[in-house]
């Protein structure tokens, strides 16, 4: 094998930052085989070599060393600095997702991530807007009941997957609880702060939704957070965030969390909060993180 080849496919694999094993799963090798290719060992056929190309976005000319190392590079930064900007993003992903890829929207995301783009930025600048657009799609009837519910669940799928690529800060930070209001199903935010806050060194546990009052005075008497977070979007809701809040005032007398309240109920009236009992309404998680001095 031509020492450029072998040399190629490590550089490219590194400036777009794959580990060997990440990048021998989208070629659909062993990690083994891809160390023989950059190592000289082992000649990709003309398949394979198609593919890493059309991995790596550069022609077969520039894999096999027939291109300059330098004007490739200057191409892919291009590249790179037009779908890191946030509103190309975010666009990008959501038309993929209501155009049914869900594969090529989760190809697209994990890509960002592998070329730095940071799990906050991804959550918050990526989903969270796509989220938002997709509810305001379904309230005026221009998509149905199912593509919302496709568009969550590749999402959540996402978001478990970038986060267990995340390497957790060693800090002893704070326990937070979170659980969303009553029937409420809407609670994708309330995960994603949750997550957000575990790997900034913190610990979480959620409750989901459809929590007896009782079961949830049970767990943080049990659990002993040193937050309760709870969500709401629906208006509707607000009167199970009072009912939430004052039977856990009522019943724990002993190490009472912190409560904080959030989430789309609160937008249009951000005074609403202060009627439930609660000791904060976070607008966003950096709202929380300095809520509880993180």
């Amino acid at each position: 094998m031509e020492k450029s080849i072998s040399d190629n496919i490590r550089y490219l694999r590194n400036l777009r930052k794959y580990t060997q094993k990440e990048f021998a799963s989208l070629l659909g090798v062993a990690q083994t085989t891809v160390a023989n290719y950059e190592n000289g060992l082992r000649v990709p056929d003309a398949q394979k070599l198609q593919k890493i190309a059309d991995i790596f976005e550069v022609s077969l000319d520039n894999l096999l060393g027939r291109e300059s190392r330098k004007e490739n590079s200057s191409i892919i930064q291009k590249k790179l600095s037009l779908i890191n900007d946030k509103e190309e993003s975010f666009k990008i992903y959501l038309n993929l997702l209501l155009e049914g890829k869900g594969s090529d929207a989760r190809d697209f995301v994990i890509s960002l991530y592998h070329q730095g783009v940071p799990m906050k930025s991804i959550y918050f600048d990526i989903f969270e807007k796509s989220l938002e657009e997709v509810g305001t799609f379904w309230e005026s009837g221009k998509i149905d009941v199912w593509q919302e519910h496709f568009i969550s669940e590749v999402t959540m799928d996402l978001m478990r997957e970038i986060k267990s690529k995340e390497q957790r800060k060693k800090k002893n930070l704070c326990y937070v609880m979170g659980v969303t209001a009553g029937a409420e199903l809407h609670n994708i935010g309330l995960k994603m702060i949750l997550d957000t806050l575990e790997i900034e060194g913190g610990k979480s546990i959620y409750l989901g939704s459809n929590v007896p009052v009782q079961s949830l005075v049970n767990a943080v008497k049990s659990e002993k957070p040193d937050l309760l977070a709870i969500s709401v979007t629906l208006d509707h809701h607000i009167e199970s965030v009072k009912y939430m809040i004052e039977a856990i005032r009522e019943n724990i007398k002993a190490k009472v969390p912190k409560i904080v309240v959030g989430g789309g109920a609160f937008k249009n009236n951000p005074k609403l909060w202060q009627s439930t009992g609660a000791d904060k309404y976070s607008e966003s998680v950096e709202d929380l993180i300095s809520f509880i001095n993180i």
